[in-house]
């Protein structure tokens, strides 16, 4: 699998938000947020989604489906803000349908990390969604997996 180390600035998304112990709800607050989308303005990169991913301290997985937008943009009701912080990524890049994701993520934490002599750090990683992304039942669709690493 191609990768490669980056590191990135800080900056935010709005969205809608996912907080519980499974992804199991990810799917559907993509089918929700999708109609909703064009309400976050202004977008920094038109044509370009995240779907933001943090563990919470309690166990529970904090997820939002956003776009990237400056620091001061308006909240749109029901969405959140999330800070994506500036951290050093290990960036995978996913082929395949959207619900293979979580397998392609655990193979790059049990497999691919090691084998790069990289370790997962605590933090925040993302999966950035741009125009090789078809549609989330098309093989052909491509995803950036942004993996925290030190």
């Amino acid at each position: 699998m191609d990768h490669r180390i980056v590191s990135l600035p800080a900056f935010t998304v709005v969205g809608l938000e996912y907080i519980a112990r499974s992804p199991n709800g990810i799917g559907p607050l993509w089918e929700r947020f999708l109609p909703r989308e064009q309400e976050v303005a202004p977008n920094v990169e038109p044509g370009v989604a995240y779907g933001v991913c943090a563990a919470l301290p309690d166990g529970m997985l904090r997820y939002v489906a956003g776009l990237s937008v400056a620091d001061d943009a308006a909240l749109p009701e029901g969405m959140v803000k999330f800070r994506v912080p500036a951290q050093k990524y290990g960036v995978f890049t996913h082929r395949g349908v959207a619900r293979q994701i979580g397998e392609t993520i655990q193979t790059i934490h049990t497999r691919l990390l090691p084998k790069l002599g990289l370790r997962a750090q605590a933090g925040v990683g993302f999966e950035r969604y741009d125009e090789r992304f078809v549609a989330p039942d098309d093989p052909a669709s491509e995803t950036d997996l942004y993996i925290p690493v030190e």
